[in-house]
């Protein structure tokens, strides 16, 4: 970008750079790969549908059970779409109803190629330390909402978990982190989280991140410190709904399988030539719902 002065956006969108460099600063993806999720988003995902909006990057919870207000959207794992609606008990149940389908077929091809994308979601230094324990929180903007449980993250470090946090988080946490766990648990920020990841046998995370399911993908043993999520409920994350449809599951991997199986999971990445049929057939699932304008 050098020193071009980039205007703020009207409207925040997936792969849009304003929108990107406002959430992240220094550490957003890069260009390349921002302007290849721009061009996709816009391909595959309409303004509105049914005549309300689809929206980028929030999230609320109306915890209605049959009406819809609002389609949401977020990236996905590096490179995707994920797509939701603003209740978590229709995305809860919809997504537990794929994971626990022993009709859906597990697409394997597609797994692999998901798992040859999985890459840093933000632009981050090179990492030299790696650790067989990693639990990872979450960004500033949860750290000091009621989220994480600091008792279990503090019970981690003592079963031999080192500490890395989110690239996007404030001075003053890492402080707290070095100061309640010791200094030598806490790794850089600014490091790699994928390579960290990638080399670790065990890993711990919060419903809001994507690495637990990177780290089931790849084969790690994974926990939650998490607070539990009925003593959270105006806190419900980001990837609440599939966590909650793979948690507790004799297979945990087949189940997220079947959701990145299914093709009206919500879930859609570049490489997929049906891309548009997928979201049609996720816009499909509710068909017969409630829609609130």
């Amino acid at each position: 970008m050098g020193n071009k002065l980039i205007s703020l956006s009207k409207n925040e969108e997936l792969g849009d750079i304003p929108t990107h460099f406002m959430k992240s600063g220094s550490s957003m993806p890069p260009t390349e790969r921002l302007n290849t999720l721009l061009d996709f988003q816009r391909s595959v995902l309409p303004k509105q549908y049914k005549g309300l909006d689809v929206e980028y990057d929030i999230w609320y919870n109306t915890n209605e059970l049959r009406s819809i207000r609002t389609w949401l959207y977020t990236d996905f794992i590096g490179q995707g779409i994920y797509l939701r609606v603003n209740t978590v008990k229709i995305n809860d149940r919809l997504l537990t109803n794929i994971g626990n389908d022993r009709d859906q077929e597990i697409d394997e091809v597609r797994l692999q190629k998901i798992k040859e994308g999985l890459t840093n979601k933000y632009t981050l230094g090179t990492v030299t330390d790696f650790h067989e324990k990693v639990a990872f929180p979450p960004g500033s903007n949860l750290l000091g909402k009621n989220v994480i449980s600091w008792k279990r993250l503090g019970e981690l470090v003592e079963e031999g978990f080192v500490i890395k946090p989110h690239p996007i988080t404030a001075h003053v946490f890492i402080a707290k982190m070095k100061h309640k766990y010791g200094k030598k648990n806490v790794l850089d920020k600014m490091s790699g989280g994928h390579e960290v990841l990638a080399a670790c046998k065990e890993l711990a995370f919060c419903p809001n991140s994507e690495m637990g399911m990177t780290g089931l993908l790849l084969g790690k043993k994974i926990h939650s410190f998490a607070i539990p999520r009925t003593a959270r409920e105006k806190n419900h994350l980001t990837y609440e709904s599939i966590y909650h449809a793979i948690q507790g599951k004799p297979s945990s991997y087949k189940s997220l399988a079947r959701i990145l199986s299914s093709k009206r999971s919500g879930i859609v990445f570049p490489f997929d030539t049906d891309a548009k049929e997928r979201v049609q057939r996720y816009f499909d699932n509710f068909w017969d719902f409630t829609i609130k304008k």
